[in-house]
């Protein structure tokens, strides 16, 4: 159909519609001018009346005779042009004919017999009306044309009520014309949508028809009984039958019942021409599919070509398929479930209630870039896999893009039902998954919005889902979340917070203080890590965890980590004595191609050695595009500043990373450091940590020391450095000084700082 061109496609589409209508109109319409000579039958008029119902007949006829010929389905753009023509005069004539009769007939009518006057205008005007939807412009000049009547006939009318009956008539038929025109849109904007959903079958059609136009024909031909004759060896090849057992059956017998069967029996029976006729036949317990293409001949038989298709036919169904599912996880794709949304909340089923289940697989970023793309793929069709298996058969599991799945589920009983699916797709995806020999682990969040098929569109449902997977984010992952009307005063105070930042940074509501670095060895700071804080003027103190998710997901992070590098470089030109600053580095930022430049103008500027810098970049930054991120590290690296692994071993890939880069120092996470004197794990993990960097030449920084009895056991171990509570609070710059070497005096600097978190999660 796309070789038709969208212009000739709207204009087929229309013509089917119309000729659907036309047999029913025609003998209507026919029937009418016959029953006009019925009611005026010896009147005078009479005379004027005959000659003028053989004129509407006629044209009804041609109409119908048009109908009969031509198949808008099958014809090509000349032909469907033609038959538009051709249907416009004969309507356009017949209308001439209405409007004629109108002003000579309709009197004298409507005198004689006003009832069947009354019959005979309405049951004109509502099946034209009915019948030329496909074509407004038609019929607003049938409608023009019964105005233009209805006025003629006012002015022949003496009583009160032939002025307001002209602008009634006048005023009905605007309506009209007006209504119609909208249908004629609407008809035609229902049209543009099935274009644009069989699209991509339409470009595999033409891609196909060079193998199509190459394919093996073979002729056939039937007798006037419509039995086949001459069959040719190609032919029983094709129908897997000798060509002798062939010869002399019935050709539509040879076919499968159907639509198609009964209609090549119809165009057999009345010996009209036909082309690209696709029947399904079965050969060797296999359905193929063959088009047909014929014509009649002189003698009363009819040949044609016939041809198969059935490679074509899988492929266009295949590449239907494809326009609905997802061809990686085998469900359904966005427009399919879409689709299947608006139309579950459309129905409106009394006491129904339905689910949506907005599901993201957490951490699948950092699985694809170490592990490859290759597995991620295979990570994406297992956990599909298993989502499709959980769901029940009424019910939809789609795949939206990514990482990100959602399911549909109808005919719910009770939230309880929803929380039970939820959970077992939270168990079923925290399952290990063993993929190319490797298993691999992930968790999912989901997020529940839940309702009914009333007062709630698609585009809502969804938002709401959304909101609710975010939710069960903030929860901690691995777990469901169910949507409640606080959560949008949540996602309010989200982008309250948004709009807010854009212009903190310019208005100074941002400032930084330093949690110290002790060297465990000598007792003295060796450095400072900068930390941000946010000052509200209106909200107060808010807490990094509150907006540096926001910045990162908004991009404001970039902004934001250039102030921090800058001011925090600045401020450190100002301490007494010429301790490292420590500087956090976000995933975001070490993706921006403009970081070494920041970065360099801050260290010429400020005259400092970029020695006294050091960035730090926490694991799970680098898992993120990670070789991308490594050139980034070398080319940092060039600058002469210092880089520190951060937070390391809470991932699955450190020793990795270690491999991969010479790094300054490791940082050890709190996780274990709290805990390592109560578990031999942690212990060993700690002092195994160690070892290794110090093997490497590295040197490496305890976080979040918070008790004696841990700082003696990290210098007793070979620890470089600790930082944490127990040692100092974040410090204002203005009060960073160097403390005494003796700890047991340090309980004086630990009271000099505030307890708020770090730019990253948890204060070391």
């Amino acid at each position: 159909m796309a070789i038709l061109g969208e212009k000739n496609l709207l204009l087929a589409w229309r013509l089917r519609e119309f000729i659907s209508h036309l047999p029913a109109l025609c003998a209507l319409h026919s029937f009418a001018a016959l029953a006009c000579i019925a009611a005026l039958w010896g009147h005078p008029i009479i005379f004027f009346t005959v000659p003028w119902a053989g004129v509407i007949v006629l044209c009804n006829f041609r109409q119908w005779r048009l109908s009969r010929k031509c198949y808008p389905d099958t014809i090509d753009a000349d032909h469907l042009r033609g038959l538009h023509r051709d249907l416009q005069i004969a309507a356009n004539i017949e209308t001439a004919g209405w409007v004629a009769g109108a002003i000579l007939l309709f009197p004298t009518l409507f005198l004689m017999h006003p009832v069947f006057f009354t019959v005979l205008t309405a049951g004109l005007l509502a099946s034209t009306v009915i019948a030329y939807r496909p074509f407004p412009d038609s019929l607003a000049l049938y409608l023009g044309g019964a105005m233009f009547a209805a006025a003629a006939l006012s002015f022949t009318m003496t009583d009160a009520f032939s002025w307001p009956s002209l602008a009634l008539a006048i005023g009905f038929g605007y309506a009209l014309i007006c209504s119609t025109r909208r249908q004629g849109r609407q008809f035609e904007q229902s049209c543009r949508e099935q274009i644009n959903q069989y699209a991509t079958v339409e470009t595999v059609s033409l891609l196909l028809h060079e193998y199509e136009a190459s394919s093996s024909d073979w002729l056939w031909e039937v007798d006037e009984g419509n039995c086949l004759v001459n069959v040719c060896e190609r032919f029983g090849s094709a129908a897997g039958q000798d060509r002798d057992f062939l010869e002399g059956r019935e050709l539509v017998g040879l076919f499968d019942h159907g639509p198609a069967r009964e209609r090549l029996a119809g165009l057999l029976l009345e010996r009209a021409p036909f082309r690209d006729l696709v029947l399904e036949i079965t050969v060797a317990d296999q359905t193929r599919w063959w088009t047909l293409s014929g014509n009649p001949n002189a003698d009363g038989s009819m040949r044609g070509v016939m041809r198969d298709v059935t490679e074509t036919r899988e492929t266009e169904q295949r590449v239907a398929r494809m326009a609905r599912y997802d061809t990686l996880s085998g469900l359904a794709n966005r427009h399919l479930f879409n689709e299947t949304l608006e139309e579950t909340l459309g129905a409106q089923v009394k006491n129904q209630r339905v689910a949506l289940l907005y599901i993201d697989l957490d951490h699948f970023k950092s699985v694809n870039d170490t592990l490859g793309h290759h597995v991620g793929d295979e990570l994406v069709r297992a956990a599909g896999g298993r989502i499709g298996a959980i769901v029940r058969e009424h019910d939809l599991a789609a795949r939206l893009g990514g990482d990100e799945f959602a399911v549909l589920l109808t005919r719910v009983r009770d939230l309880d039902t929803v929380h039970a699916c939820a959970q077992r797709i939270v168990d079923t995806l925290a399952e290990p998954f063993n993929l190319h020999g490797q298993m691999v682990r992930v968790s999912a969040s989901v997020g529940v919005a839940y309702g009914s098929t009333r007062g709630i569109d698609g585009d809502e449902f969804m938002r709401q889902a959304d909101i609710a997977l975010y939710a069960a984010k903030r929860a901690g992952r691995s777990t469901f979340a169910d949507y409640d009307a606080s959560l949008n005063q949540m996602e309010r105070t989200r982008r309250d917070l948004e709009l807010d930042m854009r212009t903190a940074i310019t208005e100074g509501q941002f400032r930084l203080v330093y949690q110290p670095q002790i060297n465990l060895r000598t007792g003295a700071w060796a450095g400072k890590e900068a930390l941000v804080r946010w000052e509200h003027p209106t909200r107060g103190a808010i807490l990094p965890g509150e907006f540096i998710d926001i910045a990162e997901e908004t991009g404001l992070i970039i902004p934001l980590g250039e102030w921090i590098i800058r001011q925090a470089i600045h401020e450190a030109v100002t301490w007494d004595e010429p301790h490292r600053i420590a500087i956090n580095l976000s995933p975001i930022q070490m993706r921006n191609p403009n970081l070494v430049g920041v970065l360099t103008s801050a260290i010429i500027n400020a005259q400092i050695d970029p020695q006294r810098v050091e960035i730090e970049i926490t694991e799970s930054a680098l898992m993120q595009d990670s070789e991308s991120n490594v050139e980034m590290l070398h080319r940092l690296r060039e600058l002469g500043v210092r880089i520190a692994l951060d937070d390391f071993g809470t991932g699955y890939s450190s020793l990795n990373y270690l491999r991969a880069f010479p790094f300054d120092k490791i940082k050890i996470d709190r996780c274990f450091v709290s805990e390592m004197l109560d578990r031999g794990d942690c212990q060993a993990i700690v002092r195994n940590v160690v070892m290794l960097a110090r093997a490497l030449g590295m040197e490496t920084t305890a976080e979040g020391v918070e008790t004696q009895e841990q700082y003696d056991w990290l210098k007793r171990h070979g620890c470089t450095e600790a930082q944490g509570y127990y040692i100092s609070r974040p410090l204002e710059s203005s009060r960073a000084s160097e403390p005494s070497r003796n700890p047991s005096q340090w309980a004086e600097y630990r009271e000099l700082g505030i307890n708020v978190h770090p730019l990253r999660q948890g204060a070391a």
